[in-house]
């Protein structure tokens, strides 16, 4: 009987040793894991089987996605069977920015007046901006003399936290301060020359596959939409909205409803934009609200429009260009999931030189010239090819659009 009670004690401890006591984070001989040591790059999606690149135990753990969107060393804990027994590992894993940041507005020269420049004269306009830093770093070299007439060269510097580095040559003039002599103004035919009347867009736009059309708000002033109509105009994007400042609500454009009551009622083709300032997500989702709340339930002729333009200062926004993707993205979803197809507003520079990813985007792209707009990554259903135009029915000047029939919304 002592002995029976001894063995079950031995069996005991050794399955206590067994199931209790060993260590599960010890890597049993025979088991192996291979993990990659390549670096993450930011943002780049990535899951936990994309770190392992063999093993011989089986792996417990789902493959979930790793922490891609922040900077430096992370650990996930996986779980794994070797033979019978489970066991735990820690997977380290680095990432890191290696995209240098960018200058958005910086001149390449830059004119002072003697005893009127400072430093704080010499980063005014210039604007920059990081893909993962809200807050790069701007420094000068070289020195400039505001005192004296003279021409000077200097170099600014941003640098983001990870020290990715990016350097722009300036010539900076000093010069004495001249009064202008009035100058006489043009004739009216010299004035006219930089417009382009809408007879002239409609020869040489218009196409089976496109229509011709303008985009105006209350700069535009009181419009006679029966006589836009009868010009040759096909179709009217409005600004519904104007969000002018990062910490004010988005207000109504005050000539909205008028004038989508009347393109209406002359059959005009109507879609709309709002001009956010936004820098947050919540911002840009309630600028989303807004235009659901103010549509109330009609519906559209085109994708509703998400005009953004506060790159002179963008600084002072404190976002990264990611964030910017993520604004745009936030404001889509929101009126996708209440019905509305929705588009993104820009220049083809900032299209092409500061939106991360334009691949699932809808594009309304801006462009003053004769030459087709080229957009990386993706195409465009609206070009705007001149804020000059001329309608019979409005007195201002006016943008004009070319639609593409043929190109989908995505």
């Amino acid at each position: 009987k002592i002995i029976l009670i001894v063995i079950i004690i031995v069996i005991a401890i050794i399955l206590a040793r067994f199931f209790i006591f060993y260590d599960k984070y010890k890597m049993p001989k025979g088991a192996e894991i291979t993990i990659s040591n390549e670096d993450i790059d930011v943002y780049d999606e990535t899951n936990l089987y994309d770190l392992i690149k063999s093993n011989n135990v089986e792996i417990l753990s789902e493959d979930i996605p790793l922490d891609y969107m922040n900077i430096g060393e992370h650990t996930v804990t996986i779980e794994y069977k070797y033979k019978v027994k489970k066991y735990a590992y820690d997977i380290k894993y680095n990432v890191v920015d290696n995209v240098k940041p960018i200058f958005i507005n910086v001149p390449s020269t830059k004119t002072l007046y003697v005893n009127e420049g400072d430093e704080e004269a010499l980063t005014k306009k210039v604007s920059y901006a990081d893909n993962y830093d809200t807050k790069p770093d701007l420094k000068i070299e070289g020195n400039v003399n505001f005192n004296e007439i003279g021409t000077y060269k200097i170099k600014y510097i941003i640098t983001d936290q990870s020290g990715n580095k990016t350097t722009k040559d300036t010539v900076i003039q000093v010069k004495e301060k001249v009064k202008k002599e009035d100058s006489e103004n043009k004739d009216d035919e010299e004035e006219e020359e930089d417009f382009i009347n809408i007879e002239e867009q409609i020869a040489n736009y218009k196409t089976e596959d496109t229509m011709i059309g303008i985009d105006i708000s209350k700069w535009q002033g009181e419009v006679d939409f029966e006589k836009v109509k009868n010009s040759g105009v096909e179709f009217v994007i409005l600004r519904m909205g104007v969000m002018k400042n990062k910490d004010t609500p988005i207000t109504i454009d005050n000539t909205f409803k008028n004038n989508y009551q009347k393109a209406k009622e002359v059959g005009l083709k109507v879609g709309i934009y709002v001009y956010s300032e936004s820098n947050t997500i919540q911002s840009a989702v309630e600028n989303a609200e807004f235009v659901i709340e103010t549509l109330n339930g009609d519906k559209l002729d085109f994708p509703v429009c998400f005009d953004w333009e506060c790159w002179a200062n963008f600084n002072e926004l404190e976002i990264n260009l990611y964030q910017l993707n993520e604004m745009y993205d936030a404001f889509s979803k929101r009126l996708k999931d209440a019905g509305y197809d929705t588009m993104l507003y820009a220049s083809e520079n900032y299209l092409n030189n500061t939106w991360l990813s334009l691949k699932d985007y809808t594009i309304w792209v801006a462009k003053y010239s004769t030459k087709t707009p080229s957009v990386n990554d993706s195409d465009y259903i609206l070009w705007q090819n001149s804020d000059k135009g001329r309608v019979d029915g409005i007195n201002e000047p006016v943008d004009l659009d070319i639609y593409y029939k043929n190109k989908v919304n995505k």
